[in-house]
């Protein structure tokens, strides 16, 4: 039975010597290093750049920091470095803002380290044999010719996945409005999991460093609460630093779909009894109080209730659609260029919903810069949701 290790450090703050401390202690702990990386490589990172309105006291975006701590790790080995992502705005020049919010223009410039907007080509397309739900996939071709492509994400919740980590963040390997169209494709929330999936079987990491010193709880990846964590994470297996981070702030096994479909599709191993923990232990770093997305409890509902009727309802009443809060909303217009089906548009003053277009992906929440957004289930929806989620034990979806 094949196992993964995952080394764990704990680090209080984002002082710039402690997380360099923090992470050469880190990556020290995990076995094979040495033999890794050669000098000459040539190494991408890729952080968390999801938000391009927010700062790095938000949470949202991967800590320039731990950004700046990976960069010089690497160019200490004489690697080439160079930092890239597409954020989750397709609006012009998002990713390079989201760059230059994030601190990372400073990060480049003491390392040496180049920046490169994914957005931008050239661009190459990988198939993918064995795809569920994606058959093909384009991605910047500097991505395709790394020695190392290395993943940085954010330890974060996330409403529609549960969780966004290290198998998630390579959905930003995915240039402007190619994200849309798996959106379109992958509407639901396994569906879209299993698209993450896929994208990892051609894209995988060779070594993912976790950013959860301050992660975010709640209503993640951009409208939860900065959540001190003090913790980062390291491993050459994506899918068990996302089982032991999923761990840390309490979700139980089989509640990140991502996870549970990666280990079964035998890309990673997703079970924490396969997978050796170094470094500061479980006990010391679990976070039992961290707040989850508001996805419900268990129950014994589908013990009386055919499965067929069950699925029709989580489709069709279970999905959750767009309020936008008018109090707050500023009719920027960004959640209705976002929108992967249409469904919002600016009409006399204000943003309008399409009921009938919306598949409820939560891009217009996720980019929304006010948080003026938020995602909401009818009544009878939240309880057949609640029911379903109580089903995690069981086959789901």
């Amino acid at each position: 039975m094949s196992r993964a290790a995952v080394s764990i450090t704990k680090c209080p703050d984002y002082d710039l010597d402690r997380v360099r401390a923090s992470l050469r202690e880190t990556l020290d702990g995990l076995p094979g290093m040495d033999d890794l990386v050669s000098a000459g490589d040539l190494v991408v990172l890729k952080p968390n750049l999801l938000s391009s309105h927010h700062g790095p006291d938000a949470a949202i975006n991967t800590h320039p920091a731990v950004v700046r701590a990976a960069a010089e790790w690497f160019r200490e080995r004489d690697c080439r470095v160079v930092i890239g992502d597409s954020c989750g705005s397709v609006a012009p020049g998002a990713t390079r803002r989201a760059f230059e919010l994030t601190q990372l223009v400073p990060v480049a410039e003491a390392t040496g380290a180049e920046f490169h907007d994914f957005d931008r080509g050239p661009h190459v397309v990988l198939e993918i044999p064995n795809g569920k739900v994606l058959d093909r996939l384009r991605v910047p071709k500097i991505v395709r010719d790394a020695d190392l492509l290395v993943t940085l994400p954010k330890l974060k919740t996330h409403s529609l996945t549960m969780f966004t980590g290290a198998v998630k963040n390579q959905f930003g390997l995915v240039p402007g409005r190619g994200k849309k169209d798996i959106h379109i494709r992958a509407p639901k929330p396994r569906m879209l999991a299993q698209a993450l999936v896929d994208i990892h079987s051609v894209a995988a990491p060779n070594l993912a460093i976790m950013d959860g010193i301050v992660g975010m709880e709640g209503r993640g990846p951009s409208a939860g609460r900065p959540r001190p964590i003090g913790v980062l994470l390291a491993g050459t297996d994506c899918v068990a630093v996302d089982a032991v981070a999923a761990d840390i702030i309490g979700f139980a096994p089989g509640d990140v779909d991502s996870t549970a479909l990666a280990d079964a599709s035998g890309l990673g191993v997703g079970t924490l009894d396969r997978i050796e923990v170094r470094g500061a232990a479980l006990s010391e770093v679990h976070v039992p109080d961290f707040a989850k997305p508001p996805q419900g409890i268990t129950g014994a509902f589908f013990a009386v209730v055919p499965s067929g009727l069950i699925r029709w309802g989580i489709n069709v009443l279970g999905t959750e659609r767009p309020d936008i809060l008018e109090e707050r909303c500023t009719v920027c217009g960004e959640c209705a260029a976002n929108c992967p089906a249409g469904a919002l548009r600016r009409d006399s003053g204000r943003i309008v919903l399409d009921q009938a277009k919306c598949i409820g992906c939560h891009c217009c929440a996720e980019v929304c810069k006010e948080h003026a957004i938020e995602m909401r289930r009818p009544f009878l929806g939240r309880i057949l949701r609640r029911a379903y989620r109580f089903a995690a034990r069981t086959p789901r979806e």
